[in-house]
């Protein structure tokens, strides 16, 4: 498949229907929000929906937080759709959202499945491991849980450092974690009671 630049522009509440639905298609249950709860969420300002298009035809898209207290995104999903895959389109988005962000941005994080479960649901999980690390994202050393209605979840917590970014505080991670779970997670009840079981075990990361 020949690639072409892709345009990438902010989605609508009215488009999130149809995104939603590639979702459910495209991520685990527990990995996934209501779709009243996502609507609240991009009701906000912070909050965003990009959706990639080339020539008009969707080609993938994402939805991400902006972090309030420090220029930084939260990755909080993002797909490609089928018959645009492993041609370069994923690499592509990846790059323009942090390229259309400011110029002082420190980074993005992302949460990201440890592979376990059956041969072929690992190779897929270990896909998209690999996808972020080729990109330059990096494994925070992280006891990292996503809040679920059924408790925390463990994930690995990526990061994908500006280039002029040696070193991010642990005062630093804590507090865009702590903000994610107030705002992304306020649909789970116990999200606090999860955050608490490894917030003390943050430490700094060095890059």
């Amino acid at each position: 498949m020949k690639i072409n630049n892709i345009e990438v522009s902010e989605g609508s509440l009215d488009e999130l229907m149809d995104v939603y639905q590639s979702l459910v298609s495209e991520f685990p249950a527990n990995e996934l929000k209501a779709y009243k709860h996502m609507q609240s969420l991009l009701a906000k300002r912070h909050y965003k929906l990009l959706l990639a298009k080339e020539k008009e035809e969707l080609v993938g898209y994402a939805l991400l937080y902006e972090i309030e207290h420090l220029s930084a995104i939260w990755l909080d999903y993002m797909a490609i759709d089928t018959k645009f895959r492993n041609a370069g389109y994923g690499t592509q988005l990846f790059n323009k959202i942090i390229q259309t962000k400011r110029d002082d941005l420190v980074g993005m994080f992302v949460e990201v499945e440890i592979p376990e479960g059956n041969e072929a649901t690992r190779k897929q999980q270990q896909r998209r491991i690999n996808f972020y690390e080729r990109l330059g994202a990096r494994k925070l050393n992280i006891p990292y849980q996503l809040p679920t209605h059924e408790g925390g979840f463990p994930m690995y917590l990526y990061f994908k450092p500006s280039s002029t970014i040696q070193r991010l505080p642990k005062e630093q991670i804590r507090a865009v974690i702590a903000e994610v779970f107030d705002h992304i997670h306020s649909d789970i009840h116990d999200r606090y009671a999860i955050l608490e079981k490894f917030l003390h075990l943050i430490k700094d990361e060095n890059f």
